[in-house]
C-alpha cells in the first residue's frame, strides 16, 4: 500500500478540514486567555486581577486530558468488538451507535483541552515570565514550555481526533477511517494485534505511578 493509499484509507469521513479550524479555534482561546492573565499579572495587587490570573493556573492541566484520553482510548478498545459484531448483525446497531458517540464525546473534550494547553504554552513559548513558569511546572507538568513539548502535543491530541473522529461522525453516526480500516481487516491479523495493544495499553496504564 502506498503512503497516498494508506492516508486516504485511514482519514475519516468528516475529513483532515475540520482538523485546522478546531485547532485554530481552541489553540487561539488558550494563547487568548494566556497573554490576558500575563497581562493582568502586573495589577495582582487588585483583587479581580489576582482572581483572573490564579483561575488559568487552575482551569487546564495536563493531567486532567490524560485522564480524558486514557478514558478515551479504554473505551475504543471496548467499542471495536462491538462495531464488529454490528457489521455481522443488526441487533447491535442501536447500542453499538450509542456507545461510539458516548466514547465519541471523551476523544472530543480530551482535543478541545489539548488545543486550549497548546495555546497556553505557545504564549509561554513566546513570553516566559514568572506566571509563566508557574503555569508550567504548577499546571502542565512539563519543566519549560519547550517546542518539543509543543510537538509532542500536539502529535498526541491529533492522534486522539483520529480516533474519535473515526469512531463516530456526527454527521451520519456511522464510523469510518482507522476504525473501518480494523474491523475490515482479516481476523488472524486484527485479532492479535487488537489483543496485543489492548493489553498493553491497560497494563500501562495500571502499572503508572
Amino acid at each position: 500500500m502506498t503512503k497516498q493509499a494508506f492516508f486516504k484509507v485511514i482519514t475519516p469521513e468528516s475529513g483532515f478540514r475540520d482538523l485546522l479550524g478546531i485547532y485554530i479555534n481552541w489553540t487561539g482561546v488558550g494563547f487568548v486567555c494566556a497573554i490576558i492573565a500575563e497581562r493582568l499579572d502586573h495589577f495582582s495587587g487588585v483583587s479581580y486581577a489576582s482572581y483572573y490570573t490564579t483561575s488559568l493556573n487552575s482551569a487546564i492541566g495536563v493531567k486532567f486530558w490524560a485522564l480524558i484520553s486514557i478514558i478515551g482510548l479504554l473505551l475504543f478498545c471496548l467499542s471495536l468488538p462491538l462495531v464488529y459484531l454490528d457489521q455481522r448483525s443488526t441487533r447491535f446497531k442501536k447500542n453499538c451507535q450509542r456507545f461510539r458517540y458516548f466514547s465519541y464525546g471523551f476523544f472530543l473534550v480530551a482535543f478541545d483541552e489539548g488545543a486550549l494547553i497548546l495555546g497556553i504554552l505557545l504564549a509561554n513559548l513566546i513570553h516566559t515570565n514568572e506566571r509563566a513558569d508557574l503555569l508550567t511546572t504548577k499546571s502542565f507538568l512539563f519543566t519549560e514550555a519547550s517546542f518539543l513539548s509543543i510537538v509532542a502535543l500536539i502529535i498526541a491530541n491529533s492522534l486522539l481526533w483520529l480516533l474519535g473522529e473515526s469512531l463516530y461522525n456526527r454527521q451520519h453516526k456511522n464510523y469510518s477511517g482507522v476504525v473501518y480500516l480494523i474491523v475490515t481487516s482479516p481476523l488472524k491479523y486484527s485479532v492479535p494485534v487488537y489483543l496485543l495493544f489492548t493489553i498493553a495499553f491497560v497494563m500501562l496504564v495500571i502499572n503508572q505511578s
